[in-house]
């Protein structure tokens, strides 16, 4: 009769911090580097549009727009015709020889306003396009430089223009548009344009006005309801 032998003993594997798994289970580490190398996994995307933050969003929005730089064009007319008018009409004004240097002046402030303003909308979107850092604080100190040259400029049209009131509506009552001779002469094409055209700039302050005030009433509403 044959005796069976006995079985050695099983003792449990001792447990330790560091002891993993690894029978029928894929290692973590192998799954992601198998995962990666692939390209299984999402990687994240990159925006390519930069954004001035230091601008605001209406802001912003209206600078990209083309249909601002045709308004530009079209604003552009103005000073032009102003700069024209001043040149051509220039020793035909003896009543107050101020009106059409007024008008030169004006004229060519705001071409140089609106050329300027055009530089800022183009370094804007060549800010927006920019890939690189760099590019792109070129492209914001060129904006922060035009718009600082163009606020002080403002301040000066602020005076002219007031100036441009005195001589302007200061001849009115004594302006003779017949004699050439006269010491009150002046031509009536280049009176009548520097009037109008300082009406023409009230009528504009008024109505601008009127819209922020209704704009800024609309968002207060609006505010107020959410």
């Amino acid at each position: 009769m044959m005796t069976q032998e006995p079985l050695p003993a099983i003792y449990p594997r001792p447990y330790t911090p560091n002891h993993r798994l690894s029978v029928g289970v894929p290692q973590f580490s192998n799954v992601f580097a198998e995962q990666i190398k692939h390209d299984k996994l999402p990687r994240p995307t990159y925006d390519r549009t930069k954004r001035i933050r230091f601008l605001p969003p209406f802001l912003a929005l209206i600078l990209r727009s083309t249909y601002f730089l045709v308004a530009l064009c079209i604003v552009l007319v103005i000073p032009v015709l102003q700069l024209v008018f001043g040149i051509v009409y220039r020793d035909q004004c003896p009543i107050n020889v101020y009106i059409p240097i007024y008008l030169i002046v004006t004229g060519a402030c705001g071409i140089a306003a609106i050329g300027l303003t055009i530089v800022i909308v183009i370094a804007f979107v060549c800010c927006i396009k920019q890939d690189s850092i760099a590019g792109s604080c070129i492209s914001g100190c060129v904006i922060g430089a035009v718009v600082f040259f163009i606020f002080i400029m403002s301040f000066f049209l602020f005076g002219w223009f007031i100036a441009g009131n005195v001589w302007v509506f200061g001849a009115k009552t004594t302006v003779n548009f017949e004699k050439e001779n006269s010491p009150y002469y002046c031509h009536k094409t280049l009176y009548e344009f520097a009037f109008w055209i300082i009406i023409v700039t009230y009528i504009l302050m008024v109505v601008s006005c009127c819209v922020s005030c209704c704009r800024a009433c609309f968002q207060s509403l609006t505010t107020l309801k959410a």
